[in-house]
């Protein structure tokens, strides 16, 4: 009795087979879910992250908000409008003028405008 497979056939088998079983490892290998955050996700660290930074520096400017120092002022007025806290904005603006004297770019972020109630609602979402 002669047998069903021709010699030198079974490397072929093998090689073939072992290729489909790596095809169908891959392919479940890339089902498998992993637990990578979204780009939504990564923008809204990011802006966390800022907000938290900002926060931290406001809170050191405020530390040497009373020595008349310009550009120290400049940027806290700034920062405060940016965290959305217009009202401490034109407050600081208001007792930075009458201690120090005119500073324009103080006077600006302290009359700056409200944001929009969207864009308000957004900033707010993200920092929490």
């Amino acid at each position: 009795m002669q047998s069903i497979r021709a010699r030198g056939q079974l490397l072929p088998i093998v090689g073939i087979v072992l290729g489909v079983m790596f095809t169908l490892g891959t392919a479940g290998a890339n089902l498998i879910t992993r637990n990578r955050p979204t780009e939504s996700e990564l923008r809204a660290e990011q802006r966390s992250e800022l907000v938290a930074q900002r926060e931290a520096r406001i809170v050191e400017l405020r530390a040497v908000a009373g020595t008349c120092q310009p550009a120290s002022a400049h940027e806290l007025a700034r920062l405060l409008v940016m965290d959305g806290q217009w009202d401490e904005a034109r407050a600081f603006a208001g007792v930075y003028e009458l201690r120090c004297g005119d500073d324009t770019v103080v006077r600006h972020w302290g009359n700056a405008p409200r944001a929009h109630r969207g864009a308000t609602e957004s900033t707010t979402r993200s920092a929490n």
